[in-house]
């Protein structure tokens, strides 16, 4: 995204036009440091914590997207899922994904994979060495939830919430249970 002009720092809207000029290295800086690392240290030390108290963490990584590709999008395939579940061929196990895809297909949604949007978010002291820190994106369709001409939320905005809700505490009783660490 970062050679889209969408990294962490953006200097580009959704549809390609300049939002900003380029930052300085020392402006660079000062923003990473002001929003981008103290989010990344408090989901670091969130892991750390899982780990500690449950030899092992799921990361969910939770967004929305629009009902239609919007310019920057790669995948501009207007047949877009409910629901976007993005993983990651190193901390996604395969098990993972298919009780997401089953659970929230029981939820009445059309649900794909790694489509239009893929990868899972996974602090990097862990990325691509912890098998134990498991992660899924999870990418609601915001046709689902709101109006997207106007940004007003529908009516059925706290069922949509329910749902994924209920979906998720389910998938980490059945992917993922918390087991006892001896003596704890």
């Amino acid at each position: 995204m970062a050679r889209k002009g969408m990294g962490a720092v953006y200097t580009r809207t959704a549809d390609s036009q300049p939002l900003r000029a380029e930052p300085s290295a020392d402006e660079r800086a000062r923003l990473l440091s002001r929003f981008y690392e103290p989010h990344h240290a408090r989901l670091t030390a969130a892991v750390d914590a899982a780990l500690a108290a449950h030899g092992r963490c799921l990361v969910f990584d939770g967004h929305s997207f629009p009902s239609r590709p919007l310019p920057y999008e790669d995948d501009q395939d207007p047949d877009r899922p409910d629901i976007c579940l993005g993983t990651d061929p190193f901390h996604t196990p395969a098990v993972l994904a298919d009780a997401a895809v089953r659970t929230l297909q029981d939820q009445g949604w059309k649900v794909a994979l790694n489509r239009p949007f893929s990868g899972a978010l996974v602090p990097m002291r862990f990325y691509g060495k912890d098998r134990r820190v498991e992660s899924l994106m999870v990418e609601v369709n915001r046709s689902l939830y709101m109006n997207e001409a106007t940004g007003e939320r529908l009516s059925c905005l706290e069922n949509v919430r329910s749902r994924i809700g209920r979906s998720i505490a389910k998938l980490c009783k059945c992917v993922n249970p918390v087991v006892p660490r001896e003596g704890a």
